[in-house]
């Protein structure tokens, strides 16, 4: 004899402890996955900044450049704080703390990002175009 199973009278759905592995295998993998995330968003932020500094020291070059063909144009002095003139070169001076010319030649610069910008609190001491070293502030 053949029996048959009438599933319109079985209950359908997962069990509790399906439930309850398939919430510790999401555990595990956002265990896994969310120091990888943090780790790229704070990458990701170090080189914005970086790239910021290098915009920020090509623009006083091209100002440097620009009052040694003209004399009405006058440099800031070196040690300097530039902050608040800053967006003349692309950048803006809200996500600042200190923009400061260390020297001309060649384009010296040290800056300092404020902990609330969209980088986050980095700063970079006697940074030229050539070489950006970026070190966190915390």
């Amino acid at each position: 004899m053949i029996r048959r199973y009438d599933m319109s009278s079985n209950k359908k759905g997962f069990t509790l402890v399906e439930l309850l592995a398939v919430i510790v295998i999401l555990a595990i993998i956002l265990a896994i996955a969310v120091p990888g995330i943090s780790g790229l968003i704070g990458n990701t932020r170090k080189g914005a900044f970086e790239s910021d500094v290098k915009m920020i020291i090509t623009g006083i070059e091209y100002k440097v450049l620009e009052a040694s063909l003209n004399d009405g144009i006058n440099l800031p002095a070196e040690g300097s704080n530039i902050k608040s003139s800053i967006d003349e070169y692309g950048a803006d001076p809200n996500n600042y703390s200190s923009v400061t010319i260390v020297s001309y030649d060649p384009v010296t610069i040290s800056v300092t990002s404020k902990a609330d910008s969209k980088f986050g609190a980095w700063t970079a001491t006697n940074a030229t175009r050539s070489s950006v070293t970026v070190q966190s502030v915390e």
